[in-house]
């Protein structure tokens, strides 16, 4: 498992990028960026902006490198891990879904949602 207690400074328009972008970070399969969602977002997690409010920087990216180490039984993908993973396409094979810089990036970027 990757540790990932630091919590630098990523690029928020980078994160929004990456947040929107349902070929890689997946977010708006399962969130809405607000409480007041979007027919075009998903409704299965909670809304990204309440989770920028509630939760520090480190936290926060703590829960997106690997949710399972707070609710081993979440769907969420473990976006900075391989262990434990199978039935994962070759060209993900050994290799996590996010670099740091793309996961401090998200970070950036969903801490401009609480404001």
């Amino acid at each position: 498992m990757v540790a990932c207690s630091r919590a630098e400074s990523g690029d928020i328009e980078r994160g929004r990028a990456l947040v929107a972008d349902r070929t890689q970070s997946l977010c708006l399969l399962c969130h809405a960026l607000t409480a007041a969602g979007d027919p075009n977002h998903g409704n299965l997690a909670p809304p990204l902006d309440a989770a920028a409010a509630r939760l520090s920087a480190p936290a926060l990216r703590e829960r997106i490198a690997d949710m399972r180490r707070f609710n081993p039984a979440t769907v969420m993908p473990p976006f900075r891990s391989t262990d434990g993973l199978r039935d994962v396409a070759p060209a993900w094979a050994g290799r996590p879904a996010l670099t740091e810089q793309q996961l401090d990036d998200l970070v950036a970027y969903l801490g401009t949602l609480s404001k």
